[in-house]
């Protein structure tokens, strides 16, 4: 087992309020209680000790902006883990956690669960939030896991713990508290995806809601016609059909196959008329089915048709935008004229984020584009192109130019 203090959920809730209210020592408090543990976590998934330092880096900036939309407060820990898997997985799954053969054997997601459980003690509620499953699929999965790998807490508790370098604390620390570096927090935080309704982040192997109720839609809808079919090759296609329409009164004749009654209407209907007087002695005369069409509607009443409306105009300002000095952070106006317009936005440039690529606006209606560039410790100066077409495929390029910086 790992050397870590005890968890403590009234001290999460007290931090989330801290960081909530601006306090100064919040980050830095943040950073020794959790830095270590999520840096062995990142670690073990990504086999990759620089990457994990930077995840942890991005997972505890990112935590001090969004962490205190949580709506349960002393969750902080379940979301720090959720918010650096998510980025780990963006990056690449490892072949291994530990050295020995039978766990290595295991399914990734069988290794994590084992590894947050036995070695980070995640259970129950937490453990479920941070693996962005139910409370009942992170059980199974732990009970699957500890089936295949009876000795795996043993194989967890043997791994090294990981020693963060020094200098990730200073790194920490300076971004998240400079003021000239407000929009680069920004950008990470745009990075670290969108939040769960209880303000948790989405896990990118997670199923989405509306991704789960298709399915549910689907099954419910193929069952229904496997019903169908079934009662069809029961009933078989010659069973007669009881005939409801008779002109001229008196009772139905019995219906055959040959005679039945197709009632939809606009089609004929096929009937069977009364037989006709005759006189003593006298044959009567072989008569065949009747077709009687149906009465259709009167083109008189039907609805006219709404001619359809004229598409709307985008204007795209600026056409160029200049991202001056440490900023990182531009933007392009949309405004929607003389009608409701859909549009898009694209970029080629790796250096450059786009907070949306694509959205449709009411008529009179604005949105906004922020134009992000991925600041490094060095960033040369640049220039790219940004393209936002509207529905009818008329394109504006605008122009998006950024400065040396230095961080």
């Amino acid at each position: 087992m790992a050397r870590w203090s005890a968890f403590a959920p009234t001290a999460d809730r007290r931090l989330v309020k801290a960081l909530h209210d601006g306090d100064e020592e919040a980050l830095a408090t943040l950073y020794d209680v959790y830095a270590e543990r999520l840096y062995d976590y990142c670690a073990a998934l990504l086999g990759d000790l620089k990457a994990a330092e930077d995840v942890v880096h991005d997972t505890l900036i990112d935590a001090s902006r969004r962490a205190p939309r949580l709506r349960e407060r002393e969750r902080l820990r379940a979301w720090l883990y959720a918010a650096a898997r998510r980025r780990c997985l963006l990056r690449k799954r490892p072949a291994a956690m530990a050295d020995d053969e039978a766990f290595a054997r295991l399914d990734f997601f069988d290794r994590e669960v084992l590894f947050l459980v036995h070695r980070h003690d995640l259970t129950g509620e937490d453990l479920a939030a941070a693996l962005g499953v139910t409370t009942l699929r992170a059980q199974r999965r732990l009970h699957r896991a500890t089936q295949q790998s009876p000795d795996g807490e043993k194989v967890v508790a043997a791994v090294a713990v990981p020693e963060p370098p020094a200098a990730l604390r200073h790194r920490v620390l300076h971004a998240g508290t400079d003021p000239e570096l407000a929009g680069y927090r920004t950008e990470i935080a745009a990075r670290g995806g969108a939040l769960t309704a209880d303000g948790m982040p989405r896990q990118p192997d997670a199923p989405s809601r509306l991704a789960r109720r298709w399915a549910f839609a689907s099954g419910g809808s193929v069952a229904a016609l496997a019903t169908a079919v079934a009662v069809m090759m029961f009933i078989g296609p010659d069973v007669a059909v009881p005939d409801l329409q008779w002109p001229g009164g008196g009772k139905p004749r019995p219906t055959t196959p040959s005679a039945r009654t197709t009632p939809p209407s606009g089609d004929p209907v096929v009937t069977r008329p009364p037989a006709a007087p005759r006189s003593q002695g006298q044959a009567a005369p072989e008569t065949g089915p009747q077709l009687i069409p149906s009465p259709t509607p009167s083109r008189s009443h039907r609805p006219p048709k709404s001619s359809p409306k004229p598409p709307g105009r985008l204007v795209v300002s600026p056409v160029s935008v200049h991202i001056q000095g440490r900023s990182t952070i531009g933007e392009i106006g949309l405004t929607a004229k003389a009608g409701g317009v859909r549009w898009s936005a694209s970029n080629s440039d790796p250096n450059i984020v786009l907070s949306n690529v694509s959205g449709s606006i009411g008529a009179g209606e604005h949105a906004t584009i922020q134009v992000i560039v991925k600041r490094q410790t060095i960033t040369l100066p640049g220039q790219t192109v940004v393209t936002v077409t509207d529905g009818g495929g008329h394109s504006t390029a605008v122009t998006v130019a950024w400065d040396l910086s230095v961080f």
